[in-house]
């Protein structure tokens, strides 16, 4: 039921009070859908009262299939979230694909449920039942989220097909935009909703499903029985591996160099601090004194530029210099001994890979200041409209190297970078979604491409 006061203005934006504009409607949608999860409920009891060895056959062969028995025993400690969801996505397969074996013929299950001697539904129960398997599963990807409404989605295994708005309350407030999921479409009256079951798919392996699922397709009938079984087969199984995966840490990459990035710290011993100070500040691209420390900078295009080396002082004798990589760390040692001279000595090195589990250790207990949300937010959003300034023209690891200004010459360039901006939009999305505070805006970069984000 809405969380929404009687007297509260009624979410939908008419202005009116609850009570007196949604509520009714509200209402009678909440009494709708508990009487379709209790045919749901009625007609699992049934199957699994009736043809228990059937079914845990059809689960094992089937929905399990490809999985073995360490990840099968993964798949059963999951916590209890996960697990929950894993079984609301197991019992809608029950209810509208699965197929198991009756007196020697291949039978789907919801001919069971829907037939003579079947489980007794009302007449809404039974026709929920019935659009559970009137459509297959497919891939969709999120274009639109209006939190507590609903969500536009595409269909990315029928590209021609316009995209559809989803009446959908809880999932809109977990989706955001670019989000990529596993889903069944339902007609609920005259809306479409999703079924219930959902399989979210990460975006990085979205493509390669879906050119695995376009390759499967190619001259299938697309609403066909076989069409049916390959995309959902497909779908579950890339979802089922994925919740029983051992984690792997991304790499992390300098965007600048496109090197690993490796946390490298140079300890000195500096003799003549007068001379260290001397030459440091006849460099032209070093700036800062001995109480701040110092910044070599790497010019880029325009006014924007990158720091190459931090020179952080520790009093009385001591200099560190910090580098985000390995290759930048080698450069800047022979540059500052090279320029220094006698004036210092090297006393050694500290590496640190920023996924270890030290590094990730030493992250969670540091303690943090808060600073307020807006603060916050603009200070970050500053930050961000710096750092993409010049995104556009820079070379990215990603993309071969080329810049996105370069890419997009090409179809596969131009999807490429389409991706990628997609993903940041994504994770930033998801972000600002979890702090409860408004998304860095990346159309500027859609539009300096002349790109139609839509």
């Amino acid at each position: 039921m809405s969380e929404v006061g009687r007297n509260d203005p009624c979410p939908c934006g008419s202005g009116k009070k609850y009570k007196k504009c949604c509520l009714e409607k509200d209402e009678a949608q909440a009494g709708q859908q508990r009487e379709e999860g209790s045919a749901v409920g009625s007609a699992i009891a049934w199957v699994l009262g009736r043809y228990p060895e059937e079914v845990s056959e059809a689960i094992r062969d089937d929905y399990l299939g490809d999985l073995d028995d360490d990840e099968v025993e993964a798949l059963n400690a999951l916590p209890p979230g996960l697990r929950g969801m894993v079984d609301v996505n197991l019992y809608e397969w029950l209810l509208a694909d699965a197929e198991t074996e009756i007196d020697g013929r291949p039978t789907r299950i919801r001919e069971l449920l829907l037939g003579p001697g079947g489980p007794l539904l009302t007449a809404r129960g039974r026709q929920w039942v019935e659009a559970l398997g009137e459509r297959r599963l497919s891939l969709y990807e999120v274009r639109e989220v209006r939190p507590g409404e609903g969500v536009e989605v595409q269909d990315l295994l029928r590209r021609e097909d316009p995209p559809v708005w989803v009446q959908e309350r809880a999932a809109s407030r977990d989706l955001v935009r670019w989000d990529v999921a596993g889903a069944r479409l339902v007609r609920r009256g005259a809306d479409w909703v999703f079924s219930g079951a959902l399989y979210p798919i990460d975006r990085d392996d979205a493509s390669a499903l879906r050119e695995v699922l376009s390759g499967d397709l190619e001259g299938e009938d697309p609403d066909g029985a076989t069409a049916r079984h390959i995309v959902g087969a497909e779908i579950r199984d890339h979802w089922l591996r994925s919740l029983v995966a051992e984690p792997v840490l991304p790499a992390l990459v300098d965007q600048s160099t496109g090197d690993p990035i490796l946390l490298t710290t140079d300890r000195y011993r500096v003799a003549d601090w007068p001379a260290l100070e001397q030459v440091l500040a006849a460099q032209p691209d070093v700036e800062g004194d001995r109480e701040a420390g110092w910044v070599r900078f790497e010019p880029l295009a325009g006014e924007m530029r990158r720091s190459r080396a931090a020179l952080n002082v520790k009093e009385p004798d001591g200099l560190e210099v910090f580098c985000r990589t390995l290759a930048l760390a080698d450069e800047a040692r022979r540059w500052l001994e090279g320029l220094a001279g006698r004036a210092l000595a090297h006393k050694g090195r500290e590496l640190v890979d920023p996924t270890s589990p030290k590094a990730r250790a030493a992250l969670a207990t540091a303690p943090a200041a808060e600073p307020p949300p807006a603060i916050e937010t603009e200070v970050l959003h500053g930050f961000l409209l710096r750092h993409y300034a010049n995104w556009t023209e820079e070379p990215i690891p990603a993309l071969g190297h080329r810049s996105p200004r370069e890419a997009v010459r090409t179809s596969e360039g131009r999807q490429a970078v389409v991706d990628l901006l997609k993903s940041y939009e994504q994770l930033e999305a998801r972000a600002a979604r979890q702090k409860g505070v408004p998304a860095f805006d990346f159309g500027f970069l859609w539009a300096r491409l002349g790109i139609d984000r839509e």
